[in-house]
Order: C-alpha cells, then sequence, then structure tokens
C-alpha cells in the first residue's frame, strides 16, 4: 500500500461542518452551552483548589 498523506482539518472548519457555520442558531446555541460548561468547570476547579464544598458555601 503506498504511504498516503492523511488531510488535516481545524478545529473550526470540523465545527463548521458538524455544528454549522458562526451566527447560525445551531452554532450559536452550542457555543453558548460550551461556554456554560466550561464556567461550571473553572467553578468547581476554583472550589476543589480553595477546599470549599456547596454546604460550607451556604454558612
Amino acid at each position: 500500500m503506498k504511504n498516503q498523506l492523511l488531510k488535516t482539518y481545524t478545529l473550526e472548519e470540523l465545527t463548521d461542518k458538524h455544528i454549522g457555520n458562526l451566527g447560525t442558531e445551531k452554532r450559536e446555541s452550542f457555543e453558548n452551552e460550551l461556554r456554560l460548561d466550561l464556567l461550571g468547570e473553572a467553578i468547581k476547579q476554583a472550589r476543589l483548589e480553595r477546599n470549599l464544598t456547596q454546604e460550607e458555601l451556604g454558612k
């Protein structure tokens, strides 16, 4: 079998193809969900680093 070069794609190209182009409703919804997930993970990480739990925050 001949050596074949694989075509590479950027994340932006794949997202455009499978989610939709920037500005479309589906893409905007995807981007918003992604931002919320990233924010949630950042908050979770900050709480872990400070040894905080949900119960301690309410005191």
